[in-house]
């Protein structure tokens, strides 16, 4: 966990939920980015379940495995509907990022058709 306001009402950042969030929409097991990020997953694991705390090597070595920046890492969290939309968004990106175009026509098209569907 990190501080990050000052005083008496000071708040904390849980780091390792945060890179379990960016690890998540990467679509990555823990094993995966550990080797990555050339890290213990034993490691890994307790830090995103905040029994451990990173240095600033091996946050640098995260953020760069994971591809966002350390403003990302640290940005405060927005409404958490808004972060489980964006995440569900991300995960389609890097379903069809390798698609042909003729996959992604036909994936086109069945969006069009489920979004014909009244909403609940």
């Amino acid at each position: 966990m990190l501080h990050t306001k000052g005083g008496e009402g000071m708040e904390r950042m849980d780091v390792g939920a945060r890179v379990r969030y960016f690890r998540h929409l990467r679509g990555l097991s823990q094993e995966q980015l550990a080797l990555q990020a050339g890290i213990n997953p034993a490691f890994l694991g307790h830090l995103e379940r905040g029994l451990k705390s990173p240095t600033i090597t091996t946050l640098d070595k995260l953020v760069r495995a994971l591809g966002v920046t350390f403003e990302e890492l640290f940005a405060e969290s927005s409404d958490a509907a808004d972060q489980d939309r964006e995440a569900a968004i991300q995960r389609l990106q890097l379903l069809v990022r390798d698609l042909s175009t003729e996959q992604l026509d036909k994936l086109s098209d069945m969006i069009q058709a489920v979004l014909t569907f009244p909403k609940p």
